[in-house]
């Protein structure tokens, strides 16, 4: 644990990396575990501050505010995600493991750093619109990869035909719904639930034998 130092102003604010150095990453991660506990709104910077054994002043040094710590914090969650789209191998897959790769990639992010990605997706509404305009652009990217990836597989016949958006947004909402659900002492150890999850997604698209025959001939 590095020396805390009180600084005469606050640090600015510049975009993070998923990996934040020294002190900022513990501020960040323990902001992360608190909103996601007690929610974004329960939540005050003295309670980050205690939990982590430092004063308000201190805790300045590294973030101006609440907001600034959620828009740290939700920025380095959707790179994370931004990560898992830019693996030039999804691309050149079949549709289906190319599927597969992003559905355990995107689960197992949620998995790794459920506080961050809760506040991502589930308390969202709670900061600034300026913070959400931010991701925006990141976030359609993700989205219209996970998307072309469905309709390919709706083009070579290996997925039903059906509304590629809705299909889309139907199996980002079974992947995103392990922040509701699943705990690490539940009775699903991690990869069987990552298991479970494709398996569904899988199920839910797979074409039928005379879709596939059909598409063959």
């Amino acid at each position: 644990m590095g020396v805390i130092r009180i600084a005469s102003k606050p640090a600015p604010a510049t975009d993070p990396s998923p990996a934040e150095p020294g002190r900022l990453g513990e501020v960040l991660d323990v902001a992360a575990r608190l909103f996601h506990e007690k929610g974004f709104r329960g939540t005050a910077l003295t309670d980050i501050g205690d939990a982590l054994g430092m004063n308000k002043a201190s805790l300045y040094y590294y973030v101006r505010s609440k907001d600034e710590l959620a828009r740290r914090l939700i920025l380095r969650a959707s790179q994370r995600l931004r990560d898992v789209a830019r693996s030039s191998e999804i691309e050149a897959l079949p549709p289906v493991q190319a599927l597969e790769r992003l559905v355990r990639a995107h689960g197992a992010v949620l998995l790794d750093f459920p506080h961050e990605m809760g506040l991502l997706i589930q308390q969202r509404k709670y900061v600034s619109v300026d913070t959400l305009r931010e991701i925006s652009e990141r976030e359609r990217i993700y989205v219209a990869h996970f998307r072309s990836v469905i309709a390919r597989g709706i083009e070579a016949g290996v997925f039903r035909k059906s509304d590629v958006g809705v299909a889309t947004a139907l199996a980002l909402d079974a992947i995103n719904g392990l922040l509701r659900w699943w705990r690490p002492e539940g009775r699903l150890p991690r990869e069987a639930v990552l298991d479970a999850v494709w398996t569904f997604i899988q199920g839910a698209l797979a074409a039928t034998p005379n879709r596939r025959r059909q598409h063959a001939s």
